[in-house]
């Protein structure tokens, strides 16, 4: 083989390669972010659960002092992929009932990669249970609702607490569910996800009775 023949051959290869690496690339960036999305996915969805075993045994008392650290921390635990410093913000549940055919069932705050909510609903005779109040994370402490259409939502506060018959163990005449939502915004490494941000959005939510 001649000498020439040797350098066409050579820049041929270095063609190739420049033509197939990005490619390459690009299917092992997105390996790495379908592993951390699906990890993200597990994370929030253990965080969720954690966090609604809290929150069930809970009573309304406690709320005043350590209840609300107390149901964060468990899901701080698992939450892996949330910063420990930030400071978490509340989510945005989707409407006034809990109906199993919605999703989203919450909304994350614009401008936050992860949020926290904890909500309780009335169940009593028929019909879909009723949310009737929310402990926020991000207005000091307090019970009240977030309303209004998504993104402008805002906070009625409830001075004196939830509603009668909210937060509150199971009776005759209905029961109480807490329920415990954990979203989180993925950051891919890859271009090609943000085609499709809102694929990369997950929502963890468990509902238990409240026994308290």
């Amino acid at each position: 083989m001649t000498a020439s023949r040797r350098h066409r051959s050579r820049g041929q290869t270095l063609v190739e390669f420049a033509l197939i690496s990005p490619i390459f690339l690009l299917v092992i960036f997105a390996t790495i972010d379908f592993g951390g999305y699906f990890g993200a996915r597990l994370s929030v969805e253990n965080a969720a659960r954690d966090g609604a075993r809290v929150a069930a045994v809970q009573p309304l008392k406690a709320y005043s002092t350590t209840a609300g650290a107390t149901i964060v921390a468990a899901i701080r635990r698992q939450a892996n992929d949330f910063s420990a410093s930030a400071t978490l913000q509340d989510c945005y549940w989707s409407g006034p009932t809990l109906s199993p055919t919605q999703y989203p069932p919450f909304n994350i705050p614009t401008g936050s990669t992860g949020c926290v909510g904890i909500w309780y609903f009335e169940l009593s005779g028929t019909g879909s249970p009723t949310l009737c109040s929310q402990w926020s994370l991000t207005e000091s402490g307090q019970w009240g609702l977030w309303s209004g259409t998504f993104p402008s939502e805002t906070w009625t506060p409830q001075p004196s607490g939830p509603p009668a018959g909210c937060v509150s163990p199971p009776t005759p005449s209905g029961v109480d569910l807490v329920v415990i939502g954990v979203g989180y915004k993925y950051s891919a490494l890859t271009p090609m996800p943000t085609i499709a941000s809102g694929a990369l959005v997950t929502y963890g939510e468990t509902e238990l009775m409240e026994e308290q």
